[in-house]
């Protein structure tokens, strides 16, 4: 392949950003990117071990194109179709991501600094943040976490011996675009009558800034709007069964251990995200992050009524693998779940419900416990006001499932392909069973 200067990432990065020591990687599409490197007092990288294989496996992957079994691809000019949130729901229903290229978006209009950020986004510099450090992680990959706030994140910017970033900044619900900011929030909001003893106040979505300033680092989380290039491994492997996939997300966390297995028993391919390219994940999708440039991105939670059987798989593993399956402790969701339980009797009739997500979801609202993720606090799965609500919409929803003493929810969950939707619901049925029950 030609030479092509657009496509080597190195330039300006080597020798600034990163050690002039550091190697190079040329991935199967042609981009040319720096491996991450941090010496210790006797020179040697301490990323040799963990990180560069890594990366040396994810390379290997094909680019991800429009004929993906794993990938939706759209362009932004389908953001405009009155079909763009069908097509989007039923991708993520059937753990498929999907990627909007040429999404508008404002770049920088100053330099990209504390006061930006202060101005823009009203992010304090004073803010505390959990910082992921590369150097913590070679020591501990479970708890590669160090403290700190914005202003100090900076201050190590350029400092070419360490390997940063920051994952999780929580923001006001800016980050979608208009077009799926309706789709995201309208149908997460509860119409709260004043009978059910619920403050009625709007559902405001769950949003997050990522900062990265460790070139070559290699982390897990999930991006929807990006303003810098960097690839994405996205795995998958294995039966659909619900053990089998937690076995496999832990597996695919410790790449090191199991790299055997996983060369043998895994596969993916890379999605490269430019400015104004977004990627939206439907939950639990195993994925590794390849930072090559210094990189500042927008996303957040993207819940829908389509994928909940993936949220629940997703929190099930995160309640018994989160030291290493997650970067998250997803303190509010419970309360966001609870919400989309009470708003079922008032979605548009248009909206389209299956068996699996909605039994999910209503398992997820009422057994707070259960899904605790490893590491959020008590609090995040106390009953609030919205709780009773929600028990009594939810036993509405079981009746109509089935759903007894005798036949529990997980029995009809748990079993069999976890990405299975299951068959549609008779909206005028459940619809007649609310009003029948709970005289709404």
């Amino acid at each position: 392949m030609p030479f092509n200067k657009e496509l080597d990432l190195t330039i300006g990065i080597t020798g600034t950003h990163v050690p002039r020591a550091s190697g190079s990687i040329t991935w199967k599409d042609g981009h040319k990117t720096v491996l991450p490197a941090i010496f210790d007092d006797d020179n040697v990288n301490l990323c040799a071990e963990v990180d560069i294989p890594l990366i040396k496996y994810m390379a290997q992957f094909p680019p991800s194109n429009i004929h993906s079994k794993r990938v939706q691809h759209l362009a932004s000019d389908s953001l405009s179709s009155p079909d763009v949130t069908r097509i989007i729901s039923e991708s993520l229903s059937i753990h498929k991501c999907v990627k909007i290229t040429g999404v508008p978006f404002t770049p920088p209009r100053e330099q990209f600094n504390t006061h930006y950020l202060d101005v823009e986004f009203d992010i304090s510099p004073l803010r505390p943040v959990q910082v992921h450090d590369v150097e913590k992680r070679c020591h501990d990959h479970a708890n590669p976490q160090i403290f700190g706030n914005i202003m100090s994140f900076f201050d190590s910017m350029h400092d070419p011996s360490k390997i940063q970033c920051i994952l999780d900044v929580p923001l006001a619900h800016i980050t979608i675009p208009d077009q799926l900011r309706h789709e995201s929030r309208s149908r997460t909001r509860a119409r709260l009558e004043p009978n059910t003893h619920v403050r009625s106040y709007t559902f405001k979505g769950s949003s997050r800034e990522f900062y990265y300033k460790g070139l070559g680092a290699v982390t897990s989380c999930s991006i929807l709007n990006v303003s810098a290039s960097r690839r994405r491994g996205d795995s998958d492997s294995g039966r659909n069964d619900r053990i089998q996939l937690r076995n496999l997300s832990v597996k695919l966390a410790d790449y090191t251990t199991n790299i055997k297995w996983i060369q043998k028993n895994c596969d993916g391919e890379v999605i490269t995200l430019k400015p104004g390219d977004m990627l939206i994940l439907p939950p639990g999708v195993v994925h590794a992050v390849y930072t090559p440039v210094p990189s500042f991105s927008t996303g957040g939670h993207f819940y829908h009524y389509s994928c909940m059987h993936l949220t629940e798989l997703s929190r099930f593993i995160d309640a018994e693998s989160a030291s290493t399956t997650t970067n998250q402790d997803m303190e509010h969701a419970l309360e966001t779940l609870r919400r989309m339980v009470i708003a079922i009797p008032y979605l548009s009739p248009r909206i389209v419900l299956h068996k699996r997500p909605l039994l999910s979801l209503c398992m997820m609202a009422t057994k707070g416990q259960h899904y605790r993720a490893k590491g959020s606090s008590a609090q995040s799965a106390e009953d609030t006001e919205t709780a009773m609500p929600t028990g009594d919409i939810a036993d509405v929803v079981y009746q109509y499932l089935g759903v007894s003493k005798r036949l529990r929810a997980g029995d009809i969950l748990y079993p069999g392909d976890q990405y299975d939707t299951g068959c549609e619901i008779d909206r005028v049925a459940l619809l007649a069973l609310f009003k029948e029950t709970l005289h709404l």
